[in-house]
């Protein structure tokens, strides 16, 4: 027996693993708090960390916070601004001041009064600086001369006002008389806006006109600049190598970004950093959830290289501008100072663990020597006993008793045996009786056997019987053979005179059939002759119909050359208009370049000292730029008169084309009547073959026909010949059928 299928190695085994069970449980229990204090301990000091570097964050973010402020609250000081702008006008308004005294002095005397205002009234109109900024004119009067807004222009505006009750044109012309030029600040909307905004204006007095040149600025303006400079002056803050400011706005969309320039000005609320994270959206949240700042995490590259990294940013609302001011911070080197701790931390409790194993080990070991001891002192004996009994009973000894002491489930064990005991004497003496009774039942099953020898015989005597009933059906099958052959014979002998008299028919058919063939031999020779006279006729239209096409050709050739003349013609037309066109574009471009060295001399004004050698240079773009104007009108002048003669040629070529078009109309008019001849002509040539054909596939047909009727001939001859040979099988099949009858006579006899 294996030691395993014992019971006592099977207990010992048993209590031997629930005590490696129980030391596994408490060694896990103990690894496992010990390693939730780890865990615990790591996120307190991962924690304390990210703690020290949000409260950097914040303190950056609040300097830049600052720094905005103190240019939004510049942007705010109308007084300073008024200062600061006024300069800035007078230098614009001074540089067109003198392109006007220029062109005044230049042509005065020389051109008409009205062309020279004309010409200085382009020169204020063109002039642009800046984003929308312009200049404008107005006379002593209060009346508009020049602006962008041209429903102004003519209208007396002494009694305009703005939505404080500024007179402010009056105003302007009152400074323009008494100080010569001068600042003036009202309200006025900007080009295509209805809401008036804060604006500044200088204006300067032309006295040689008595016109007054002025132009202003809008106090945003100078808001957007200062937001400008602000941007810039975030954008080099830096605090050390990786930390930056941005700013986005709620949207949301990036303002300023110094490490993806990229970014700024587009949409970013589909920008997700590795996770999926809408990461400026939740900034958005954040700010507009926790009064205007609060922390984001996502996950970002650093600069100068292409892997995301963990990232901890702080963000605040600028409200005044809409601005989200953010910083952020890569807390990857948080994740490496804590995994060193925790490795530490792991070090010591590996030792710990260790210790635990060790003594959880030698603790098994005694109680495992303990539980066999135990084992085979209270089990082993009693159950060697029980085992010695059942031997005993299996070899047949059921007188065998069980002796010793026994106690709790072996002494259950001891009455279950004796008393299988008893049971099994009882069931032996079961077993003796059911032998007796199965010698009776065998006894039954020969007489069974006997009784069926004798239903066999019976049954071989019934098939006898059965054969005699056979013969008598088959001599009634005999009787109806002769019978049907006898009538079969009859019907022979009538199909055979059927077919003689069918053989007399078929000559006569035979001699018909070629008659007729040679009556349709002579209608194929007549439809051929008639199908040699419509081709020469066709051949003939044919010929007529090629000199038609070759005069047609001829037209269509000319056709073509005047269709080519023609086109020729309307290009040399297009031509002279794109030259037109060149020559208008020329004009523009001097007018846009007059314009562009008005505006460059606007900005080298505004540039002081440093643009006076560009005013120069601008002021001889302008000179060529009106000389380019002077040649262009004397190139167009010429190129008018080319136009004037070309439109001549080309209604003359088109006058042509059109007597061209009806002479090609009457040819093809006659080609379709040739054709539609030619057509008649082929059809009737096509019908007469198809006469002859047809005559010669009818006189073919014919031939078939008296082949055919041969075979029929052929065939009855068979036929009558079968007919005897089929009534000699009948009479063969009459004599079987008495030799059968005969069999059966003798088959009744011998039974």
């Amino acid at each position: 027996m294996s030691p395993f299928q014992s019971v006592a190695v099977r207990i010992t085994f048993l209590i031997v693993a629930a005590l490696i069970i129980e030391g596994l449980f408490v060694s896990y229990f103990f690894n496992y708090n010990l390693s939730n204090f780890i865990d615990k301990r790591s996120g307190e000091y991962h924690e304390e960390i990210e703690n020290e570097e949000k409260s950097k964050l914040k303190d950056s973010v609040e300097l830049a916070y600052s720094v905005i402020q103190s240019y939004y609250d510049r942007s705010k000081d109308i007084e300073g601004l008024k200062k600061q702008e006024s300069e800035s006008l007078k230098q614009i308004v001074d540089t067109v001041a003198a392109q006007a005294e220029a062109t005044y002095k230049k042509f005065n005397g020389i051109l008409p009064d009205d062309v020279v205002q004309e010409r200085i009234k382009a020169i204020v109109d063109g002039a642009r600086y800046g984003e929308d900024n312009y200049l404008w004119i107005n006379d002593l009067d209060n009346r508009m001369v020049i602006h962008p807004k041209r429903s102004l222009i003519g209208k007396d505006l002494a009694g305009l006002k703005d939505s404080q009750g500024t007179f402010f044109i009056k105003e302007m012309t009152e400074i323009a008389q008494t100080k010569g030029a001068g600042t003036v600040s009202y309200l006025w909307p900007r080009p295509n806006e209805k809401e008036p905004k804060l604006k500044i204006s200088y204006v300067k007095l032309l006295p040689e006109l008595g016109w007054i040149i002025g132009t202003g600025s809008w106090v945003e303006d100078v808001t957007a600049q200062m937001k400008k400079e602000a941007l810039a002056q975030i954008a080099k803050m830096r605090l050390g190598t990786q930390k930056y400011f941005w700013i986005n706005d709620s949207g949301p969309k990036m303002i300023m970004h110094p490490i993806k320039p990229a970014l700024n000005g587009k949409d970013i609320s589909g920008v997700k950093d590795a996770k999926g994270k809408h990461l400026f959206i939740e900034m958005v949240e954040t700010v507009q959830k926790n009064n205007g700042a609060g922390y984001v995490s996502y996950w970002w590259s650093k600069p100068g290289t292409d892997k995301d990294f963990p990232k901890l940013s702080y963000v605040k609302l600028f409200k005044p501008w809409g601005w989200i001011i953010g910083m952020g911070v890569y807390v990857d080197n948080i994740e490496t100072t804590v995994a060193k701790q925790k490795i530490e931390f792991d070090e010591t409790i590996h030792g710990i663990e260790l210790n635990s194993a060790l003594s959880t080990v030698l603790f098994i070991i005694i109680a495992t020597l303990f539980c066999i001891y135990t084992v085979r002192k209270g089990l082993n004996k009693p159950l060697n006993t029980l085992v010695d009994f059942s031997s005993k009973i299996a070899s047949g000894d059921l007188d065998s008793s069980l002796t010793g002491r026994f106690s709790g489930e072996m002494a259950v064990l001891k009455e279950s045996l004796e008393q299988m005991i008893v049971s099994l004497k009882e069931k032996i003496g079961e077993a003796n009786l059911l032998s007796e009774k199965s010698r009776g039942e065998t006894i039954k099953a020969q007489e069974a056997t006997a009784e069926a020898q004798e239903a066999k015989s019976q049954a071989e005597k019934a098939k006898a019987e059965g054969m005699l009933e056979a013969a008598d059906m088959l001599e009634g099958l005999v009787n109806d053979l002769s019978s049907a052959s006898e009538e079969l014979s009859a019907q022979v002998e009538e199909v055979s005179r059927g077919t003689d008299t069918q053989q007399e028919r078929i000559s006569e058919t035979a001699v018909a059939m070629e008659e007729m063939n040679a009556t349709v031999l002579e209608v194929a020779r007549n439809a051929a002759e008639a199908a040699e006279s419509a081709d020469q006729t066709r051949q003939n239209a044919e010929a007529g119909s090629t000199i038609v096409d070759n005069s047609v050709e001829s037209i269509l050739a000319v056709n073509s050359h005047s269709e080519t003349l023609k086109s020729n013609m309307d290009e040399l037309g297009s031509q002279a208009k794109a030259i037109g066109t060149v020559l208008n574009v020329i004009t523009d471009i001097a007018d846009q370049t007059n314009l562009l060295a008005l505006n460059a001399a606007i900005e080298a004004a505004r540039a002081g000292e440093a643009g006076r050698g560009f005013a120069v240079v601008a002021d001889e773009v302008r000179k060529l730029a009106e000389k380019t104007m002077d040649a262009t009108k004397e190139v167009g002048q010429a190129i008018s008169n080319i136009q004037g003669g070309t439109t001549k040629n080309i209604e003359s070529v088109e006058g042509a084309v059109v007597a061209v078009n009806k002479a090609t109309e009457f040819a093809n008019a006659s080609k379709t009547s040739l054709a539609e001849i030619l057509t008649l002509v082929l059809s009737t040539s096509d019908q007469v073959r198809s006469i002859a054909t047809a005559s010669e596939e009818q006189s073919n047909a014919s031939e078939d026909i008296n082949r055919a009727v041969e075979d029929i001939k052929l065939v009855s001859s068979e036929t009558a010949e079968g007919m005897l040979q089929a009534n000699q099988a009948i009479g063969e099949l009459a004599r079987l059928a008495s030799d059968l009858k005969q069999l059966i006579e003798k088959l009744r006899a011998n039974d």
